[in-house]
């Protein structure tokens, strides 16, 4: 009997404590740049699931909300909402088009956040900024999970 072909066995998954520490540093990273500027902040696991949130003082629910959706997209095309963007906008294609359209965004400020190995383990979201800024932001995340 011949096996079938799987994927290689991922090395770990991330951990709260990782989650809590991607956070960690994006906050002091925003409240360090622009003081006062409120912004939320996600972490979702491999699965697209919300491990940790945080909101800083007078940040909006839009914000809250995507945060999380920036997350849940990387994941869902297991790539950065900028790129992401701009493959389907070659294509001509939009969020509108994909199931679950009310959880997508194209917007950057969700990035993959990947093993030394190049295995997909989470992705963050940032928002409350312009979306450079977020994008800025979710790669201090992702910078503070690769030094972890």
């Amino acid at each position: 009997m011949s096996e079938i072909p799987s994927e290689p066995m991922r090395p770990g998954s991330l951990t709260l404590e990782q989650a809590r520490k991607i956070v960690d540093a994006m906050v002091e990273y925003a409240t360090t740049t622009k003081p006062g500027r409120s912004m939320a902040f996600a972490v979702v696991d491999e699965c697209g699931v919300l491990m940790y949130l945080a909101r800083m003082p007078q940040a909006s629910l839009i914000n809250r909300q995507m945060a999380e959706k920036k997350a849940w997209s990387a994941i869902a095309f297991k790539r950065d909402t900028r790129a992401t963007g701009d493959l389907l906008a070659k294509m001509g294609l939009k969020a509108i088009d994909f199931c679950e359209p009310d959880r997508l965004t194209l917007i950057p400020g969700g990035n993959l956040i990947r093993t030394k190995e190049g295995f997909t383990v989470g992705a963050v979201g940032t928002s409350g900024r312009h979306y450079d800024e977020d994008e800025e932001l979710a790669l201090v995340g992702v910078k503070a999970y690769e030094q972890s």
